[in-house]
């Protein structure tokens, strides 16, 4: 059984806030690819109903809890111009990590759904 763990955050962007948001998304995005540990990140946006969807793929809950750290500033930087709908959590996450995603899930915005079976390649 593979230890991944896959985001999807579905985001509403702030009115009068999609340039801001798209340039705080982009630049989170490349600190991503230069710094953190995903194995994969996409960022969908609709502009005409004003939300967005993030996907990120990581290794192991060792990796969610590193980018949450180093990204900290990133995230705040895009949270600033949208509120999250959504944050679905697909695997088995750690201890630590249900922890971070619990007040998401408290409030109905969220859930982790535990894998039955799969594989990846890359």
């Amino acid at each position: 059984m593979t230890e991944q763990l896959l985001f999807r955050n579905l985001m509403k962007i702030t009115p009068g806030h999609l340039d801001e948001f798209r340039e705080a998304v982009k630049r989170a995005i490349a600190f991503v690819e230069a710094h953190a540990p995903q194995l994969m990140v996409q960022t969908f946006i609709d502009e005409k109903d004003m939300r967005a969807v993030s996907i990120q793929l990581y290794r192991n809950s060792e990796d969610v809890l590193r980018h949450w750290q180093m990204s900290d500033a990133h995230i705040n930087d895009v949270s600033a111009h949208c509120t999250v709908e959504r944050l679905e959590v697909y695997g088995a996450p750690s201890v630590a990590v249900a922890a971070g995603v619990a007040p998401f899930i408290a409030d109905g915005r969220g859930f982790i759904m535990p894998p039955l079976t799969g594989f990846s390649r890359f």
